[in-house]
């Protein structure tokens, strides 16, 4: 992917209790959006209290009255003959409220991060479009004052909705409990309701965004479908598998901007993270699809690294796209891990290293070097590795991801693409990329389940 091209991007503590409103709360000096989300008052609110992420639907804290209703449409209330209730696969059970806080704090979370993450998932529950959908360009929904936000160049409402459900979903919030109930359905109508016939979720946006985009919204999908069990979910989700699988370089073993042409590492650990999550949620992925993957992992190691460093694009004419980089090396080891590398590899071991030597830090103005592309994957790796590596990495992002939140004003909870430095991809991907991609990284203590604890590593 070239600099020139419109894509999705590339290998790319506080002392407040989460259990009820912080001593010091910042101020919402902004009305309600006019579209009546479940948890939000209808008045001006003097400040911004949080749900305790505990809390159950019923619960008050920001809405003085029962305002929370369910969608009459099909995944805001059954429209089926079917029992449905939350039982969410073992990968995902510790999202739950109960799990939740004692996954955080034994895994390096803090109040103040855990507070963060609440406070971005109300920035996006008061920026989702009235039909469900996010969108990275036109988030401000027609809205005065939005004008420096940060609305991205680029355009996928595919995208944004994925990464935004994605966020809730890590929390453990679904269409089916908790306070945004009617957000995670209104959005899960949306990509069920524009698949097409042989999965595809796209719907528009530049051509290079296309697999970028329905990996993303595969993930939540699928993440969608293990958490809830919902059977209207199954078969949309095994459609967007279906669409994945089909979709592989029959040679190449990857994927890239459309289907079956070429391959690179970054579209790669898409649609192979969106193979792991339906995976592991009971759908059907042949484990060709696997095998060639890992021909192409092999393929994309740098010369003379042993696998632990990846590239690219390894026949690109651009220097740049066959070197290899601490963001492709993040996604590929990741990729690597899931394909059953064991954490105590030696490959792994001295890619993390090379991580390692590259700590998220926002840079200067002449040399900036914030990417929270590469920060998303990289805190993955570095999770599943443990020890050393992951203490002083969690260390080091948690506190620079809390500290640089928006604490006031209406965009009170994103974090601002721009500033202090611009993010490698804020200009293209804008607030809504740069805000879920943190809200992931922040989540990533009970996200994601330990890997050497699945594999008996």
């Amino acid at each position: 992917m070239s600099s020139a091209t419109a894509t999705l991007p590339r290998g790319a503590p506080g002392a407040a209790n989460t259990r009820g409103r912080a001593s010091a709360e910042p101020q919402l000096d902004v009305p309600a959006p006019a579209r009546m989300a479940a948890g939000l008052r209808r008045d001006r609110a003097p400040a911004l209290g949080l749900n305790d992420p505990l809390a159950r639907p019923q619960s008050e804290s920001l809405a003085p009255t029962a305002e929370r209703f369910v969608l009459e449409r099909s995944f805001g209330a059954p429209t089926i003959n079917a029992r449905i209730t939350e039982n969410p696969i073992p990968e995902f059970r510790q999202r739950k409220p109960e799990e939740r806080e004692r996954n955080a704090t034994s895994r390096g979370a803090t109040a103040g991060s855990e507070r963060a993450v609440e406070l971005g998932l109300d920035f996006l529950a008061r920026h989702q479009a009235p039909d469900g959908r996010w969108t990275l360009d036109k988030f401000d929904n027609g809205r005065p004052g939005y004008e420096a936000a940060g609305l991205a160049q680029m355009q996928s409402d595919t995208a944004a909705t994925g990464l935004a459900l994605l966020a809730f979903f890590g929390a453990g919030y679904t269409h089916l409990d908790g306070k945004y109930r009617q957000q995670v359905g209104s959005a899960l109508d949306y990509l069920v309701g524009n698949q097409k016939a042989d999965g595809d979720l796209f719907t528009s946006g530049s051509p290079y965004v296309w697999l970028y985009s329905h990996g993303i919204a595969s993930i939540a999908l699928c993440e969608a479908y293990g958490m809830t069990r919902d059977p209207r979910l199954r078969e949309p989700a095994q459609k967007a598998l279906d669409f994945i699988i089909a979709a592989q370089h029959p040679t190449q073993g990857g994927w890239r901007y459309a289907p079956q042409r070429e391959s690179d590492t970054s579209v790669s650990g898409w649609q192979m993270m969106a193979l792991k999550s339906g995976e592991l949620s009971g759908l059907n992925v042949p484990g060709t699809t696997y095998e060639r993957l890992n021909g192409w992992l092999d393929y994309a190691q740098a010369s003379g690294q042993q696998g632990s460093r990846y590239v690219y694009l390894p026949a690109s004419r651009q220097p740049q796209q066959r070197s290899p980089s601490v963001v492709m090396t993040a996604e590929a080891l990741l990729m690597r891990l899931y394909l059953g590398w064991e954490r105590n590899d030696p490959r792994l071991i001295a890619g993390a290293d090379y991580l390692l030597a590259n700590l998220p830090r926002y840079g200067t103005a002449s040399q900036p070097s914030r990417d929270a592309y590469y920060w998303y994957y990289a805190t993955q790796v570095m999770f599943q590795v443990q020890g050393p590596h992951w203490e002083t990495w969690n260390a080091q992002l948690r506190d620079l991801l809390v500290n640089s939140q928006v604490r006031q004003g209406q965009l009170i909870g994103s974090w601002d693409p721009l500033g202090p430095q611009p993010d490698r991809w804020g200009r293209q991907a804008g607030r809504i990329y740069v805000t879920t991609m943190h809200l992931l990284m922040l989540e990533v203590y009970y996200r994601h389940l330990p890997l050497y604890r699945t594999l008996g590593q």
